[in-house]
């Protein structure tokens, strides 16, 4: 099921990619303050220099997967000196976390960090903080505690 239902992300947002500024694949590092990290991949598409869209998937503490989908309209998304950006923004996400019970939460993010883009713009190595605010809805409806996921890693964008 876990591996149908990231299959099923991955093609639908290949799928919505023929009209997008640019569409990236990578791996990175995800972890809550306070957390290990845990390995995983990312899908990233940006219809524009302003928004952009992920699909990621990632292994956490004690096995538990989670798929989370994010959309980001990013303020400060413009490359300064020598490919180094700061990014800030505002967005909102929604993870689907597959463990003993499966967790849906959603709610709003704050992305906040640093891209380095390297060999002719191809190559993003970054890493950000989101600071996250929500609810869930599985297994109870509440609001959930505020987190700071955050994110290291490496993308090859394809334009």
């Amino acid at each position: 099921m876990k591996v149908k239902v990231l299959i099923l992300s991955l093609v639908l947002c290949a799928a919505i990619t023929t009209h997008a500024h640019s569409f990236g694949l990578g791996a990175q590092f995800n972890f809550r303050v306070g957390d290990d990290p845990g390995p995983g991949a990312s899908l990233a598409i940006s219809p524009s220099r302003t928004m952009h869209f992920a699909v990621n998937w990632y292994t956490g503490s004690e096995n538990v997967n989670t798929i989370g989908l994010t959309m980001d309209l990013l303020a400060l998304p413009r490359p300064h000196a020598r490919g180094l950006s700061f990014v800030l923004g505002g967005g909102i996400f929604t993870n689907a976390e597959f463990a003993d019970d499966v967790v849906f939460s959603g709610g709003v993010r704050v992305p906040i960090g640093l891209n380095l883009l390297l060999i002719q713009r191809t190559l993003e190595i970054y890493t950000h903080v989101a600071p996250s605010f929500g609810v869930h809805f599985t297994p109870t409806l509440g609001f959930a505690s505020p987190f700071f996921p955050i994110a290291l890693g490496a993308r090859i964008w394809l334009r």
